[in-house]
Order: structure tokens, then C-alpha cells, then sequence
């Protein structure tokens, strides 16, 4: 994308200098990964669904850093006179860097999110969640376009779910729905582009716009989660998603099963008896583990999750003969909209802005400008 106009070059040539001249100086207790607007707002993991949760170690959080590849180009743009959109001022369509795994690609933005919605949820839900599915996607890319996130390929984002948001090409969608392509393809486009441009804002910022699959009937406060507390990801109830195949799952280990994963993953725990040596310690308001005693260790209901690979830690334990059960009540972490509750909403008559401003607390629905 071009930039018109000679103006806009003599005046970003002024601004060029004087960042160089700013980097150029030493500055008191300058903190690296600071991110902008109000504190806590960009201190969260590149994740949406929480497939998996292992979060990044070293405190190496991905947030908006001017030092990082392309920040003092990406800044430049993002902090003209006269932006207030924060985005980038060149005409035309937004494009996005997407790493995929085996390379970077280009794409449209409008098109990107048509290939998020189809991976993220399924095709066969109500038009209005489809809608709100496609702007919390946008939002969460326009939140990286502008280096308010980092994906850890260095890219722009990327389509590992367990970083950024899923991916599927056209190609892909024509072999997963076969018959039904065109109907699925025409409702997943127009839950696009009948949305096009609309992001989520929360006191004048982009929000962090997390989802999951299913809560298992209450979402999660950000903060029991991330350890970050956000004002619009606060639990929630989240009615009607009894009937989803992903409200409920349950796993069956023997007794030498369970007490092997568990002692290999935390060798502290020397467990020998399960019935004796696991105990839930704490739970979240939202019923989620946040405390369990695992023989002679103590540990997060994450890393229980993480170790016995289970879809949340809304889990119970029920132990008999010589098995360990395990339910799980929802799949994901549990912050901000849940896919399920989203479409159960919908068939109840709940519009897009209804669903969104029901799992993201306090939002506005705003359109940018490019």
C-alpha cells in the first residue's frame, strides 16, 4: 500500500527525526514491552480460544514494544498527527501479515477474518453469532496491526490458535463442508462483510477480544485467568449451552495412569494414592480449579489442565473402584465470549451487539478508518 500526497511524507519525514532524535537519548527506568493506554490493558497472552494455555515463560508477554521488529516504522504510523484511529493512514484496504506456519502471506483484512470466523466456529451457527465471532476477530487482529499485541513469530499474527486465531483457506473450507460449501461459505461471508469494520472499544481503546468454545455455563474473570484484571472480561453467565457436545467431557484414567502422569509432570507430588492425595484447595466464583493439593505438591487448576490435557479446569474428580474420572464442565479458558453461549443467545432472538456487549462488559461498537 502506497501512501499519497507529499505532505504526508515531508510530515513523516519530520517525525522520523524526531524519534531518532528521542531514541537518540537516555531515559530514566525505560521499561521494555510497556504497553500503551491504561496499565494492564495489553499485558495478555496472544490467545483466544485457550486450547492450550501454557503461557509464555520468562515474563516475556507479547504487548506493544517500539523496539521490536518493525516497531519504529509501525509507531510512525500509527501516531501521525491526526490518527486518532490509531491504525495506519494508507488508502485502501487493510492488509495483515499472516504467518502460517510455512511462510508469511498477505492478505486482505476483510478476507483474513472471513478464514478466522470459518476455523473459530462452526458454520452451522446462527448468523448473528457468526456476526459477533467476526468482529471480536477483527478487533483481536486490529489490536496486532497496530502493535498493541505481539505474535511470537514475529509476524503480524499467525494461525496457531494456541497463540492467535485459527485460519482456513477457501481450498480448505471446500473439503471440509463439501455439499454444503456454497450455503456455509455465503453465510460465514456475509456475517463479514454485514459487519465490516466494526471493532470493540473499551474507554476509547481496542479491547483484548478473548473467546472460547464453551464456559460450561459462567465465563471466567480475566484476572483468575491472566492474573490481569480488564474491566470488560468479567464473569458472566452464559445460559442455553447445555445442548453443545463441548459443554461436557469427562476422562477416565486408572489409578497407576492418573498417579504416572501426575508424579512425571510434578515429581514433587510422589503420589501413591489418588483418593488420598488429590484435593481441591480453591475454586474460582465461576466453580473453575484455582488451587488443587496433588500429593505433596501444590498447583494451579491450569497446570492440572496443562498435565492431564482436559478441556477446562471446571473439573470434578470422582474416584472409584481403580479409576479416576474426571468432568469438565465448558472447553477453553473461559475469558470473554463463549462460542456456545454466543449461539445460544442468537437462537433466542439476541442480535450481534446484544451477544457482544453481554460477554464483553461496558464495549462500544465502532467503525474504523483506514
Amino acid at each position: 500500500m502506497k501512501s499519497s500526497g507529499a505532505s504526508k511524507f515531508v510530515r513523516a519525514l519530520a517525525v522520523v527525526a524526531a524519534v531518532c532524535l528521542l531514541l537518540s537519548i537516555p531515559r530514566k527506568s525505560e521499561t521494555r514491552g510497556a504497553g500503551r493506554g491504561s496499565a494492564g490493558l495489553d499485558l495478555l497472552p496472544n490467545i483466544t480460544r485457550g486450547l492450550d494455555l501454557v503461557a509464555p515463560s520468562g515474563g516475556s508477554l507479547f504487548v506493544y514494544d517500539p523496539d521490536g521488529p518493525g516497531g519504529a516504522e509501525q509507531a510512525l504510523k500509527t501516531e501521525l498527527p491526526g490518527n486518532e484511529s490509531g491504525l495506519p493512514l494508507d488508502e485502501g484496504p487493510l492488509f495483515v501479515d499472516v504467518f502460517t506456519g510455512d511462510g508469511a502471506v498477505e492478505l486482505p483484512l476483510e478476507e483474513y477474518i472471513i478464514g478466522v470466523t470459518a476455523a473459530e466456529m462452526p458454520a452451522s451457527y446462527h448468523s448473528e453469532a457468526l456476526k459477533a465471532q467476526a468482529i471480536a476477530a477483527r478487533t483481536f487482529t486490529l489490536k496486532h496491526i497496530v502493535r498493541e499485541a505481539r505474535c511470537r513469530s514475529g509476524h503480524t499474527i499467525c494461525t496457531d490458535p494456541s497463540c492467535c486465531q485459527a485460519y482456513i483457506t477457501v481450498e480448505q473450507m471446500r473439503s471440509s463442508w463439501g455439499a454444503r460449501f456454497d450455503e456455509y461459505y455465503a453465510k460465514i461471508r456475509d456475517a463479514v462483510l454485514s459487519t465490516e469494520g466494526v471493532v470493540l472499544k473499551s474507554g476509547g481503546e481496542l479491547v483484548t477480544a478473548l473467546y472460547h468454545s464453551s464456559s460450561g455455563g459462567r465465563t471466567e474473570d480475566c484476572e483468575a485467568v491472566f492474573a490481569v484484571a480488564l474491566p470488560y472480561l468479567v464473569s458472566v453467565e452464559s445460559e442455553g449451552e447445555e445442548d453443545s457436545p463441548e459443554f461436557m467431557a469427562e476422562k477416565v484414567f486408572t489409578d497407576e495412569e492418573f498417579m504416572e502422569i501426575i508424579n512425571t509432570k510434578f515429581p514433587d507430588a510422589a503420589m501413591t494414592d489418588p483418593k488420598k492425595d488429590v484435593e481441591v484447595w480453591q475454586r474460582t466464583e465461576s466453580g473453575r480449579i484455582a488451587l488443587i493439593r496433588l500429593g505433596g505438591t501444590v498447583r494451579t487448576g491450569q497446570q492440572l489442565r496443562n498435565a492431564l490435557k482436559l478441556h477446562s479446569t471446571n473439573a470434578e474428580f470422582d474416584f472409584s473402584g481403580n479409576t479416576v474420572r474426571v468432568t469438565c464442565f465448558g472447553f477453553g479458558h473461559g475469558v470473554g465470549m463463549s462460542q456456545c453461549g454466543a449461539n445460544a443467545m442468537a437462537r433466542q432472538g439476541a442480535d450481534h451487539e446484544e451477544i457482544l456487549k453481554h460477554y464483553y462488559t461496558g464495549v462500544e461498537l465502532c467503525t474504523y478508518e483506514p
